[in-house]
């Protein structure tokens, strides 16, 4: 089973990340794990070295999966803003069954561990990084474009961005209030385009 398929590697990813995803690293028993993804022990071993190696595969795999929706929905398109407001929008607001928990996983991971599992958080903390800088590129390309001024200083703008999208995602959860994200969400947007002094 180490020398299971990319296609089947894949859908083993898939699946335990759905699982881990909705009960969490911890919440989430051996047991459990074999159901979801049809292995057993060995063959987990053997393909990924352990649980929280499996667990780190699977949270690069869905930083990675973020990475490429990205890189179809917003990069090099008529309108980058537009199409990266519009993926925002997506993400942080609408129902999508395939996703377990209205929490990023990142963020959720974050929330769940404490130090004694260092190897996953500085993993985890990596990931956030990573998009962070994805934002920052968005940006970028949208001063390009015309639709942000020059002057914008998108590494600021891209913190900016992530704070707000975990408190907005997890003020989500606590209250189900979307109509106050939806017109935060716009305001930021406008604030982001106007002229910097």
């Amino acid at each position: 089973m180490a020398n299971i398929s990319k296609f089947d590697r894949e859908e083993v990813l898939e699946k335990a990340k759905n699982l881990f995803w909705e009960k969490g690293y911890l919440g989430t028993s051996t047991r459990e794990l074999q159901s979801s993804i049809d292995m057993r022990p060995g063959s987990i071993y053997a393909a990924f070295g352990s649980k929280s190696a499996l667990f780190i595969t699977v949270l690069n795999h869905y930083a990675q999966a973020l990475g490429t929706q990205m890189q179809v929905q917003v990069f090099g398109q008529i309108d980058v803003l537009q199409a990266f407001k519009t993926l925002l929008f997506e993400l942080v607001l609408s129902p999508n069954a395939n996703r377990p928990s209205e929490l990023c996983m990142l963020v959720k991971t974050l929330s769940e561990l404490d130090e004694s599992h260092v190897e996953i958080l500085t993993q985890v903390r990596s990931l956030l990084v990573n998009v962070e800088a994805l934002f920052a590129q968005v940006l970028n390309e949208a001063k390009e474009q015309g639709t942000l001024p020059a002057q914008l200083d998108v590494i600021a703008a891209a913190k900016t961005l992530q704070v707000n999208i975990i408190g907005w995602r997890t003020y989500l959860k606590a209250t189900g209030d979307k109509d106050t994200i939806e017109r935060q969400l716009e305001q930021l947007f406008v604030q982001m385009a106007l002229p910097c002094h």
